[in-house]
């Protein structure tokens, strides 16, 4: 099976590219490529970054596309990371996040977890700290329908591997449609309802920097996560009459009323619930 690991690279997140790429040396299977993907780079900053990654990668083929005079969105950028990886021939893509790192079996570990497990769309794994603590208390070890996302996410692009041959060109571009901030959520709420389901993988970790400038942030913020939710179920109400209820739901609750919810695992946006 033809994989690759895949990131987006961006300026703002350059004082963390090293100690990724030093985490993609060090994978126990180099059986992959590594498809780099730039957003904003001038060519100039890219031809150093490219010998960067030549002088820390070794036995791992490197592709990169540039895409910075698109000046595309972080959720268009996403969309053609996808696009390229299936335009390119690979039929599994791994996903990390240029600020994150990964444990040095999460490689080996998804690639057999795309080989075995034939039925599964996508797989996920935890995330942790740089100190080693679980970031969301329990992952449940399926996604087999909806639920488990519908109301909180814990499915990220760092965390997660896509088998690509699975998505159409005609899925892709529909993507559009959820061209915003938490494209992830979006993303992965898209394959739940249309194309299949996902498996945790045991033995790989991805370490999670957290921090303000997070999309998810590092606070839990009520009137935040009103506002996300709100964008998130009225971009799926245009498919699904099911986000229609919770739209619905959403829109009848008095912001004033809301209170952190004692039930969080430490998932994204999971203060706020609207059924049991």
């Amino acid at each position: 099976m033809k994989t690759a690991l895949s990131t987006v690279i961006y300026k703002q997140a350059h004082p963390y590219l090293q100690d990724l790429l030093t985490s993609v040396d060090n994978q126990s299977d180099k059986d992959f490529d590594l498809l780099i993907i730039n957003d904003n780079y001038t060519k100039e900053e890219l031809e150093k970054v490219e010998t960067q990654i030549q002088s820390t990668v070794h036995g791992i083929n490197v592709h990169i596309e540039d895409l910075s005079e698109r000046k595309l969105s972080i959720a268009g950028t996403r969309i053609e990371m996808l696009k390229t990886a299936k335009r390119l021939g690979y039929e599994s893509l791994v996903l990390v996040d240029a600020d994150d790192t990964i444990s040095p079996t999460r490689m080996e570990s998804f690639i057999k977890s795309f080989e075995l497990d034939k039925d599964c769309v996508f797989f996920y794994n935890k995330f942790v700290t740089e100190t080693g603590e679980d970031v969301f208390k329990t992952l449940p070890e399926a996604v087999e329908d909806i639920k488990p996302i519908a109301q909180a996410n814990f499915l990220g692009l760092s965390n997660t591997g896509i088998r690509l041959t699975s998505l159409n060109a005609d899925f892709l571009d529909s993507l559009n449609e959820g061209a915003v901030a938490v494209f992830d959520w979006y993303l992965f709420s898209r394959i739940i309802m249309d194309i299949g389901t996902g498996a945790y993988v045991d033995n790989a970790a991805t370490i999670y920097r957290i921090y303000d400038d997070n999309t998810a942030g590092t606070t839990r913020d009520l009137n935040k996560e009103y506002d996300v939710k709100t964008t998130h179920y009225n971009n799926l109400a245009k498919r699904y009459d099911y986000f229609k209820q919770l739209s619905a739901k959403l829109s009848k609750i008095d912001k004033s009323t809301l209170t952190l919810s004692n039930n969080h695992q430490g998932y994204w946006w999971s203060d706020i619930s609207m059924e049991d």
